[in-house]
C-alpha cells in the first residue's frame, strides 16, 4: 500500500523560494495546533493567569485545594440505584480568578482508588496510553481478584471516562468581571476490555494530566493509602495532603462538605464518623494528634513523616510518552 504523505507546508511547496513572514507565521501556527501543544498552551495560560493573583489567593485557590472543595468523589450510599445518578459539582464564585465544575456520573471513593491506580500504571509504563490486566488493577486497589470486582473496576473506568472537568477563567469582580476563557475535558480519553483474557487498555486524557493530575495526586502515597480501611480516612488523607501546613483547624461542617461527607447527619453521628476517620489516620501515624472541640472545630497536627515516600508516589517527573504527540 503506498505511503500517504502529509500535505506540503507553505515552506515545502517551493524549496527554492525564500520564505516570507506570512509563510513563517503559517508554518508556526501549524506546529502549534498539535493536540498536545493546544493543551500545553492552555496550561500555560492558566498558570500565567493565576500568577497575577495575590500569593495567598494563588496557593489556596488552585489545585489541589480547589479540587478538594469540589471533590468529585463521594461516599457510596447504602441504597441501590436503579440508574446511577448524574451530578454537577460547582466550586462557586469564591475565587476571583475562576470557577470549576465537575460533571458526570456520581464518582465514589472506589473510583478514586482506580484513578490513582491508573495514574500509577501510567508512571510505571511511562506513557499515557498503556495496557494492564484486571488482576493488576485488583492488586493496586487492594481487592480480591473476583468476577464481582472485575465488573466493579470496569464500571469505575467507564464512569471516569464519562466525567468531565470544566474550567472557567475570569478577571475582576461584580460589574467589572470579564470572562477570559473556558476549558473542558474528561479524565480518561478511551478504554477497552478484552473479555477473553481480561486485558484492559486505557488512555489518560492529556487535558486532565496537564491541568490537574500532578496537583490532584500531590504527595499521595499509594502504599500508605492502601493501608487505610475506612473511606472517610482515605478522603481525609487526600484533603490534608492538599494542605501545606503541618497543623490545621477547620469547622467540622466545612470539613465534611470538603470531602462530601453527609453534613445533614445528626451532629452526633457526623462527629462519630469524623472521629473514626481521624482516629485511623492517627493509628497509622499520619497524625500526631487530633481534637474535636465542643464548638465542633477539628484541630489536627500532622506527624513529621506525613510526606509521601518517593518510591510510593503515584506520579514521578520522568520522561512521559504521550499518545497525542
Amino acid at each position: 500500500m503506498p505511503k500517504i504523505s502529509e500535505p506540503p507546508s507553505p515552506l515545502d511547496t517551493d524549496p527554492g523560494k525564500k520564505p516570507t513572514a506570512s509563510d513563517a507565521a503559517i508554518e508556526e501556527a501549524a506546529k502549534r495546533l498539535s493536540r498536545r501543544q493546544i493543551i500545553k498552551d492552555a496550561s500555560e495560560y492558566v498558570k500565567k493567569h493565576i500568577s497575577r493573583q495575590p500569593p495567598v489567593q494563588r496557593f489556596f485557590s488552585f489545585m489541589p485545594t480547589m479540587l478538594t472543595r469540589v471533590s468529585p468523589f463521594h461516599f457510596k450510599a447504602r441504597i441501590k440505584y436503579k440508574e446511577w445518578p448524574l451530578v454537577r459539582l460547582d466550586s462557586g464564585d469564591a475565587n476571583s480568578w475562576g470557577r470549576m465544575q465537575v460533571v458526570g456520573e456520581l464518582l465514589v471513593i472506589f473510583d478514586e482508588t482506580i484513578l490513582f491506580g491508573l495514574l500509577a500504571l501510567m508512571t510505571k509504563y511511562q506513557s499515557d496510553a498503556f495496557e494492564t490486566t484486571q488482576e493488576e488493577l485488583c492488586r493496586l486497589a487492594d481487592v480480591q481478584p473476583t468476577p464481582t470486582n472485575y465488573v466493579a473496576i470496569w464500571k469505575s473506568i467507564q464512569r471516569l471516562a464519562g466525567t468531565r472537568i470544566d474550567l472557567e477563567l475570569f478577571s475582576g469582580k461584580g460589574r467589572k468581571r470579564k470572562d477570559l476563557k473556558e476549558m473542558t475535558g474528561s479524565i480518561l480519553s478511551y478504554a477497552d476490555i478484552d473479555k477473553e483474557n481480561g486485558s484492559i487498555r486505557v488512555v489518560i486524557n492529556p487535558y486532565f494530566l496537564e491541568m490537574y493530575a500532578a496537583s490532584f495526586v500531590t504527595n499521595i502515597d499509594l502504599k500508605f493509602r492502601a493501608r487505610l480501611k475506612s473511606d472517610v480516612s482515605k478522603a481525609f488523607y487526600r484533603f490534608y495532603q492538599g494542605q501545606f501546613e503541618g497543623e490545621s483547624e477547620i469547622d467540622m461542617l466545612r470539613l465534611a462538605r470538603a470531602v462530601n461527607l453527609d453534613k445533614d447527619l445528626d451532629i452526633r453521628r457526623l462527629k462519630e464518623k469524623v472521629r473514626t476517620g481521624l482516629k485511623e489516620l492517627e493509628q497509622n501515624r499520619y497524625l500526631e494528634q487530633y481534637q474535636i472541640t465542643k464548638d465542633n472545630r477539628v484541630i489536627i497536627s500532622k506527624s513529621k513523616d506525613s510526606a509521601a515516600h518517593f518510591q510510593s508516589q503515584i506520579l514521578d517527573s520522568g520522561e512521559m510518552s504521550y499518545l497525542s504527540e
